[in-house]
C-alpha cells in the first residue's frame, strides 16, 4: 500500500488532488448506494442554486456511507486508510461519527454537516458562501491544522451573524479518535466475492457493478 516519504505537506495536497479527482466517481457511487436519500445529502439552498454539484455536497447522516465507498476508492489509489469511529452525548441522545484517517491526515467526506448554521437558510450569506463555495466538500488535514481551519471558518460565522453557532471545542468533539472500526468498512470482500450480495439489498449489487466499471476504466489507463 501507499507509503508517503514526502513533506507533510506535500502529501496533505496530494490526497487532496485526488480527492477532487474522484469526486464525481464517489457522488455517483453515494446516488447508487444512498437512493431516495441521495437528495438529502446535498444542500436545499445550494442544491436549487448548482444543482448536485460538490458545492451543494454535505453528506448529513450518511457519513457511514460515505466513508464505505471513499475508503474503498483511496485503497484502489494505493493509499492505507482506517476509519475511526466516535460517540458524543448530544440533545437528540448518543450519537456516532465516522470518519477517514489517511496519511496523518483526516479525510472527513460529511464534515460540513456539522457546519450548517440553521439560522438563514434561505440566503447567500458570507459564511455560506465560504462554506459552499471556496471550501473543498471534504475535510482533509492534519488535526491540529483542522483546528484552526475550522475555527477560522468559526470566526467568519461570527462575523456574519454576530455569534458563532458553535464553540470550536464542541465542534471538535466530532474529530476524536475514539475506536478503530477499519475492518466493518470493506467494500472489497463484496468486489472479490459476489457470493457475499446474495442477503445484500439490490443496492449493494448496483454499487459493486459500477464499481467494476470504475476498475475496468483504471486499467485502460
Amino acid at each position: 500500500m501507499y507509503k508517503s516519504v514526502l513533506p507533510r505537506i506535500e502529501r496533505t495536497s496530494r490526497l487532496r488532488e485526488l480527492a477532487y479527482d474522484l469526486y464525481k466517481t464517489f457522488d455517483e457511487s453515494m446516488r447508487i448506494f444512498t437512493r431516495y436519500e441521495y437528495h438529502l445529502i446535498h444542500d436545499e439552498f445550494m442544491k436549487k442554486k448548482v444543482g448536485y454539484q460538490p458545492k451543494s455536497f454535505v453528506g448529513t447522516k450518511n457519513c457511514g456511507s460515505s466513508c464505505f465507498i471513499m475508503k474503498y476508492l483511496l485503497e484502489s489509489k494505493g493509499y492505507d486508510v482506517n476509519v475511526i469511529k466516535n460517540s458524543r452525548r448530544t440533545e437528540y441522545g448518543l450519537e456516532d461519527h465516522v470518519f477517514l484517517y489517511v496519511d496523518n491526515n483526516i479525510f472527513d467526506p460529511t464534515y460540513r454537516q456539522f457546519m450548517i448554521d440553521k439560522r438563514r437558510k434561505d440566503f447567500m450569506c458570507e459564511y455560506k458562501f465560504h462554506l459552499f463555495a471556496q471550501l473543498s466538500p471534504f475535510l482533509i488535514n492534519e488535526k491540529d491544522k483542522i483546528v484552526k481551519q475550522l475555527d477560522n471558518l468559526l470566526k467568519i460565522n461570527k462575523k456574519t451573524y454576530g455569534s458563532a453557532f458553535i464553540e470550536i471545542d464542541e465542534l471538535m468533539e466530532n474529530w476524536e479518535f475514539q475506536e478503530d472500526v477499519t475492518d466493518t468498512f470493506d467494500l472489497h470482500k463484496f468486489v472479490n466475492n459476489k457470493d457475499l450480495l446474495t442477503e445484500k439489498p439490490d443496492y449493494y449489487h448496483y454499487l459493486v457493478n459500477f464499481i467494476e466499471e470504475f476498475n475496468s476504466q483504471n486499467l485502460q489507463k
